[in-house]
């Protein structure tokens, strides 16, 4: 099986071993083989290694031409690929400005008469809204380079998102569960005292500073008294949830939301963000006939995480549009929605378009 990579010339890659060998001839040493070059260091093999090391190191960092090489290969392949997807990357930036102008409506507009529940419902949907704005220039960011796998695993946040974002916005009008932001928004001590904690256990090993004792008391405090009001429920990764969606898991919630068809593709992107083993089939190619391990960038696969991340920034601004400001949807708000929705839809298309085309060349090549 091989390496997929692009082709090179006199780049760093193809020049390190050329460095390594460079090196050792300086130091005076007339064998290259590795097992006379371990005889000959015999002793001392860790301290050789980290001086030869250290002097390649250096060797490369000043080699100014391979890395002029390589950054030209790089913006060679992202101006050929942003030719080819120019009308889909438009789409997508369109879209993604869109959301962003809706968002900073909202939140601009006052807020005095909203009870507290409600306030913290807009407050955690405005939140929610501007760092999903956030990292849709990320996907975008990574799409544009050549790297929808790295694209999905953002996607993946996207869709924790959205489903939380639909989840606060489908209690705002439950007498039962209008708090759900409150809960939502104090549960963050539970993850602050927890972090402080492993930090606090794990500061000699990084060689850090303690946290002070004061602030620990203070975050214990804080903790002690959150479950005191919503009970020891509240411990759990969705114990703010708990009230609302009894099974208090994120598939629960994706459940009592309507977007667990989602959940394949969640799946699937889970897989760009651990470790596991089926994440390195994932990881393969075939090229022209070969199965190729992907190690560098890519100008196929980029529709399904436009896709996902857009869909996901639609449900968080219609949340946020809908459900942020009580009885204030207006026409514009209206068109708004509607046009995210059409992009939401187009962008994709436009994506697999590209796609097709960039499968037909290649088909025309190989049957060459």
């Amino acid at each position: 099986m091989h390496i997929l990579r692009k082709r090179r010339n006199s780049s760093i890659d193809d020049k390190f071993h050329e460095y390594v060998m460079k090196i050792i001839e300086e130091s005076g040493i007339e064998v290259t083989e590795e097992q006379a070059l371990t005889d000959i260091a015999a002793g001392s093999v860790e301290k050789f290694a980290d001086r030869m090391g250290t002097r390649v190191a250096d060797h490369a960092l000043k080699n100014r031409k391979s890395f002029r090489a390589n950054r030209k290969m790089d913006q060679g392949f992202n101006r050929r690929l942003y030719r080819r997807y120019k009308s889909a990357f438009e789409a997508y930036a369109i879209a993604s400005a869109c959301a962003r102008e809706a968002g900073e409506e909202v939140a601009t507009k006052p807020r005095e008469s909203l009870t507290d529940s409600q306030a913290a419902t807009l407050h955690a949907l405005i939140s929610i809204h501007a760092k999903a704005c956030r990292i849709s220039g990320e996907v975008y960011a990574l799409l544009g380079n050549g790297y929808p796998e790295g694209a999905l695993a953002r996607c993946r946040t996207m869709h924790e998102m959205a489903v939380i974002a639909g989840s606060l916005a489908d209690c705002v009008d439950d007498p039962d569960n209008n708090d759900l932001a409150i809960r939502y928004l104090d549960h963050e001590v539970v993850d602050l005292l927890s972090s402080a904690k492993q930090y606090q256990a794990d500061h000699i090993t990084l060689g850090m500073e303690p946290l002070e004792a004061g602030y620990l008391d203070q975050l214990q405090d804080r903790y002690d008294a959150a479950i005191a009001k919503y009970g020891p429920d509240f411990k759990g990764q969705y114990g703010w949830a708990k009230k609302y969606c009894p099974n208090a898991n994120f598939a629960g919630l994706e459940n009592r939301v309507r977007m667990s068809h989602m959940r394949g593709y969640y799946k699937w992107a889970n897989n760009e963000v651990h470790a596991g083993s089926r994440s390195l089939s994932l990881n393969v190619s075939t090229f022209r006939g070969q199965r190729a391990l992907r190690a560098g960038k890519i100008n196929v696969g980029l529709t399904e995480p436009a896709s996902m991340a857009l869909n996901s920034l639609y449900q968080i601004t219609v949340a946020l549009l809908v459900k942020g400001l009580p009885s204030d949807i207006n026409l514009t708000g209206l068109v708004t929605m509607k046009a995210l929705d059409e992009l939401r839809i187009r962008a994709p298309e436009l994506f697999q378009e590209a796609a097709d085309e960039i499968r037909k060349d290649e088909a025309k090549y190989a049957s060459r």
